[in-house]
């Protein structure tokens, strides 16, 4: 099978990229990149001989790839609802994904898009689409262009929509590292009142998604067309259970100033994939917060 990938230097990326080298040896994959010398350091061809890295507009190698899948990681990820993030935010998150649709629609193996969201986008139910970040939005907006295409090539499109993901390669901090780094802090950490009920999924779950929707290809074609997979544990932690469990664990306080910061406009305060959805495909997390020894687990 050849599998179309983009977002490989990201979060969730740089985790899969060993997990794909390891678990689909006899696949082939091309890669689309920002920076194709970022990438080559990262994933050299000596250790990842079945892995050819090009740059992001080098629509001409994706022609003559002609995958069956992409798994489409790449994305601009922020809190931030500045007017400066406006453009570079839609011309990731939808542009480029705009321009994957128009070439992978004339691609005669092309067969099936897997694409991510994210929880923000259901702020208060899984059924219902309401963004909560402008992020989210642009995720949101992008599934429009993926139901046109889908219904103008005939290929089929799923998407898997990760929680709070957390664990593995750091890329940029998460509220665990935080909470982390407060253990050792002479002086407190400020944060939210911490009543935020949250569903904790370690990446390598996240990353086994992707392989599993590799390995059970039939299974995922199967799908109602559209279909989300949550990618969550179906369990709720808040915030300040988090910290209590990682106090726990190190045998130290946390050094947290709660509520000294306000929660985000339109900030979720509870959200837990709803994993009973995720029967068909088969798929689901393996690890657990209480699993690990390091709640961090880097």
């Amino acid at each position: 099978m050849k599998v179309l990938l983009t977002g490989i230097t990201g979060f969730v990326g740089q985790n899969l990229m060993p997990m794909l080298l390891e678990q689909c040896p006899d696949n082939e994959f091309l890669t689309l990149n920002i920076d194709v010398d970022d990438a080559v350091k990262k994933f050299p061809s000596a250790l990842y001989s079945n892995f050819k890295h090009v740059h992001t507009t080098d629509m001409t190698a994706v022609k003559d790839f002609n995958p069956d899948i992409i798994l489409h990681l790449a994305t601009i990820t922020t809190s931030s609802n500045d007017t400066a993030i406006i453009h570079p935010m839609i011309s990731a998150n939808i542009e480029f994904g705009v321009l994957l649709l128009d070439v992978l629609k004339d691609c005669s193996n092309f067969k099936l898009f897997v694409n991510t969201g994210s929880f923000g986008e259901f702020m208060h139910d899984s059924e219902y689409y309401e963004s909560a970040y402008l992020y989210t939005a642009t995720k949101t907006a992008f599934r429009a262009f993926l139901n046109y295409y889908s219904s103008l090539a005939g290929f089929k499109y799923i998407t898997g929509v990760p929680y709070t993901v957390y664990g593995g390669n750091m890329t940029v901090k998460r509220i665990m590292d935080y909470i982390m780094e407060s253990l050792d802090s002479p002086t407190p950490i400020g944060m939210t009142a911490g009543e935020q009920v949250l569903d904790f999924v370690h990446v390598n779950d996240v990353a086994s998604f992707f392989i599993y929707v590799i390995n059970n290809f039939e299974k995922a074609m199967s799908l109602d067309n559209g279909a989300n997979i949550y990618l969550g544990t179906g369990k709720g932690t808040s915030i300040r259970q988090l910290a209590a469990l990682i106090e726990a664990r190190e045998g130290k306080k946390c050094n947290i100033a709660w509520g000294e910061r306000p929660y985000r406009e339109r900030d979720i305060m509870y959200a837990v994939a709803p994993i009973e959805k995720n029967l068909k495909l088969g798929w689901k997390a393996s690890i657990s917060l209480s699993d690990s020894s390091d709640p961090a687990n880097h």
